[in-house]
């Protein structure tokens, strides 16, 4: 189990990481949500409008939780995710579960998912 300082050190983390992920251009939003579906770091950059009101995100935090909680059930067949995308009409969205959270990443509709998601994962040292 871990300590409060523990915690306040991994968010603390979390926040450098998605501050380094909102250099970007091409990003919208960059946040770790933990396994209660609570954003813990990170947001929209500056500048950025959100899409949805804070209700609906709230929502989609706690959704997107779930969902990556129930995908573990294959991870002893299929392998563990390494992250996972929807493209959207106004975005793209890729989650990358790591432990217990996940960092969900929004980004304008014109990115290449797959290079894109290679690209966060080395800035956030996943690869």
């Amino acid at each position: 189990m871990s300590t409060q300082k523990e915690k306040t050190d991994e968010y603390w983390l979390f926040a450098q990481k998605c501050n380094n992920l909102l250099q970007d251009d091409t990003i919208r939003f960059a946040g770790f949500i933990n396994s209660m579906g609570r954003l813990v770091a990170g947001g929209f950059k500056e500048g950025i409008t959100p899409l949805e009101d804070e209700a609906e995100r709230q929502k989609m935090y706690m959704e997107l939780a779930l969902r990556v909680s129930m995908r573990k059930d294959f991870d002893y067949s299929l392998g563990a995710v390494k992250y996972s995308a929807s493209r959207r009409q106004n975005a793209v969205m890729i989650s990358f579960p790591i432990n217990s959270n996940v960092l969900l990443v929004s980004a304008e509709p014109t990115v290449d998912i797959d290079k894109f998601a290679n690209k966060i994962m080395k800035i956030i040292g996943l690869q």
